[in-house]
C-alpha cells in the first residue's frame, strides 16, 4: 500500500531538525533557498531565519486519521450576539418608520441605540464573523444600517479613534442611509434592478438624509457629512457633488468602506453575496483611486484576522478550514479540507472559495 502524505504550512519557530521540506522555499526575490525533499538541519533553519522566511511547507506522513468534522454548534456568546442584534434591527426599523412619517430624526433615541446597543455589538469577540453569519434578504436597509454602524465602530477602534469620536462615527454609520426613508417604497423595495431614472431618485438619499439631519441641534457636523458624503469617492467619481480626497470627511471615507464591504457580502433580491475573500480583493483594487488608501490598508490588515478559522466551501464542492493567510493583502489563504488535504490557494489557482459556511 502506498504511503499517504500531506503538505502542511509551519511557522518557522515550530520547525524542527529532521523535518522534510514539502515545497520549494523561495526568497522574496524568488531565489531558491531549499528544494523540495530537503531534510532540515539546525543550520538550515538558522539560514531560513537569515533570509527572513516566516513559514515553510513540511511533508508529513499521514496516519489513518478520520476526516475532520467541521460541524460546531453555536456558542452561548453567539446566541446572545444574534439576539441583541435582532433587537437592535427591530428598534432601528421602528425609528426609521417614524422618520418616514414625521420627517424628523429622533436623535435622542438613535443616540441611545448607538450607545446601548451598537457599542456592545462592536465590542463582541468575533463581531465581523457574527455579522457575516446573520445575513437576511428581508428588511435589508435596517440590517445594512446596523452592520455599517458596527463595522464603522470596529474600524474606528483600529484607527485609534477617541471614545467620543467613535460614538459619533457609529452614529453616522447608523444614520448613513436615513435619507432612504424619503425614497418611495416602490423604488426602495423593488425586487429587481432599478432603471436609470429610478437610480437617480435612489441617489437622492444622500441629499435627503443630509436635509433630515443638518439642522438637528448639537449634532456633530461630522455625522451630517457622513450621511451626505458616504457615496463620494477619493478620485471625485462619486455623488452627490463629485468632490475628491481632502474634501471628503473622514467619517464618510470610513462609512464608504464599511458600506461596500457589507453590501457586497450581503444577499439582496437582485444580488447574491460574494465571499469576504473576494470583497477584500475588490477593496484592494479600488483603494488607490476610489477609497482612502490609508483607511483601506488599516481595514484590510485587520479584517483578514477574522478569516482564519472560517469553514468554507471550495469550487470543487469540498469543505475546508482557513488556517493561514499570507503577508500580502491580496494573497489567497491556505486551507485544510475535511479529508485532510492542505491546499495553498495562492499556488493552486484552479480552486477558489465560493462560500463561507461558518465564520
Amino acid at each position: 500500500m502506498t504511503a499517504k502524505y500531506r503538505i502542511k504550512p509551519y511557522p518557522l519557530d515550530e520547525v524542527k531538525p529532521g523535518m522534510e521540506i514539502g515545497r520549494m522555499v523561495l526568497t522574496r526575490d524568488k531565489k531558491i533557498v531549499l528544494s523540495e525533499g530537503t531534510i532540515l538541519s539546525q543550520s538550515m533553519i538558522e539560514g531560513l531565519k537569515f533570509w527572513d522566511i516566516s513559514t515553510v511547507f513540511i511533508k508529513e506522513l499521514l496516519s489513518d486519521e478520520p476526516d475532520i468534522d467541521f460541524s460546531i454548534p453555536e456558542t452561548l456568546q453567539q446566541k446572545k450576539f444574534y439576539a441583541d442584534y435582532d433587537d437592535t434591527v427591530h428598534a432601528l426599523k421602528e425609528s426609521f418608520a417614524k422618520i418616514r412619517f414625521f420627517k424628523e430624526v429622533p436623535l435622542a433615541a438613535i443616540r441611545e441605540l448607538t450607545n446601548n446597543s451598537i457599542d456592545p455589538l462592536v465590542n463582541s469577540t468575533g463581531v465581523i464573523n457574527h455579522i457575516h453569519m446573520i445575513r437576511r434578504q428581508d428588511d435589508y436597509t435596517f440590517h445594512h444600517s446596523v452592520n455599517v454602524a458596527v463595522i464603522c465602530g470596529v474600524l474606528g477602534k483600529w484607527l485609534g479613534f477617541a471614545e467620543q469620536d467613535l460614538q459619533d462615527l457609529m452614529l453616522a454609520g447608523l444614520l448613513h442611509d436615513v435619507g432612504k426613508t424619503q425614497i418611495p417604497l416602490e423604488i426602495l423595495n423593488k425586487p429587481g434592478k432599478l432603471t436609470p431614472e429610478e437610480m437617480e431618485i435612489m441617489r437622492l438619499h444622500t441629499i435627503r438624509g443630509y436635509r433630515l439631519v443638518c439642522d438637528i441641534p448639537n449634532l456633530p457636523m461630522g455625522v451630517a457629512y457622513g450621511v451626505f458624503q458616504h457615496h463620494e469617492r477619493f478620485d471625485g467619481s462619486g455623488y452627490p457633488l463629485g468632490v475628491a480626497s481632502d474634501k471628503i470627511h473622514d467619517y464618510a471615507k470610513i462609512i464608504a468602506i464599511a458600506d461596500i464591504y457589507d453590501a457586497m457580502t450581503s444577499d439582496r433580491v437582485y444580488h447574491r453575496k460574494i465571499t469576504p475573500f473576494a470583497v477584500v480583493d475588490m477593496i484592494l483594487e479600488e483603494m488607490f483611486h476610489k477609497l482612502d488608501p490609508e483607511i483601506g490598508i488599516v481595514f484590510l490588515n485587520n479584517i483578514r484576522d477574522f478569516f482564519v478559522g472560517n469553514i468554507v466551501e471550495l469550487s470543487d464542492g469540498r469543505q475546508a478550514e482557513v488556517i493561514y493567510l499570507g503577508h500580502f493583502l491580496a494573497s489567497r489563504p491556505v486551507v485544510v479540507t475535511s479529508d485532510i488535504e492542505y491546499i495553498d490557494l495562492e499556488r493552486n489557482k484552479s480552486l477558489s472559495i465560493v462560500k463561507v459556511i461558518r465564520a
